[in-house]
């Protein structure tokens, strides 16, 4: 009975893990991810095999599962990424770290200011920035988003000029303001 539960699986496995995957990835916009979270669907699929009766309630019930979880990491990793952005940061804006230790300037930016100079930025760079915030390095980010790693080293040296212009008159006014003036 085993041999014919598992030969029954693996036929649905075949037939609908292709559409499956390409329903994932749609979802989270990430290959790796999807293959993760199709991988988490027939799992809890060979889990509840007895109840999937035939292949379109075997499709409609993973169909299920990837979207549940989907939604579930999808407002996990924004969670993650609002808790990314913040002060510490900045030294994702120094193409030497020296710089940032150097760069008391950098002491008047807000984490408000930041979130909302990183929101300007266009979606791509955004991402590799909020990549690269995680710590993770050009080849990772460059393997995650499909590009090489100069492309990678190139949107965050743009990313690191938009930034520098959008903060530094703020972070520059707020120092002045600090300080007062004499006359």
């Amino acid at each position: 009975m085993a041999d014919k539960e598992m030969q029954t699986f693996a036929a649905l496995v075949i037939q609908f893990r292709s559409g499956l995957l390409k329903h994932a990835q749609r979802i989270l916009g990430n290959a790796a991810d999807a293959e993760d979270l199709v991988q988490h669907a027939l799992d809890e699929a060979w889990k509840e095999r007895l109840h999937l009766q035939g292949p379109e309630a075997f499709r409609a019930w993973t169909g299920r599962v990837i979207n549940t979880r989907a939604i579930s990491l999808l407002r996990h990793h924004r969670a993650e990424q609002r808790k990314a952005v913040n002060a510490g940061w900045v030294t994702v804006l120094a193409d030497d770290p020296e710089e940032v230790e150097a760069g008391e300037l950098w002491t008047f930016i807000q984490e408000k200011d930041l979130r909302e100079a990183v929101a300007r930025l266009p979606p791509q760079q955004r991402e590799v920035f909020h990549l690269r915030a995680q710590g993770r390095s050009y080849v990772s980010i460059g393997a995650q988003v499909g590009r090489s790693t100069g492309t990678v080293g190139w949107w965050l040296h743009q990313v690191r000029e938009q930034l520098r212009e959008r903060l530094q008159p703020i972070a520059e006014e707020r120092r002045l303001s600090s300080v007062g003036t004499w006359h």
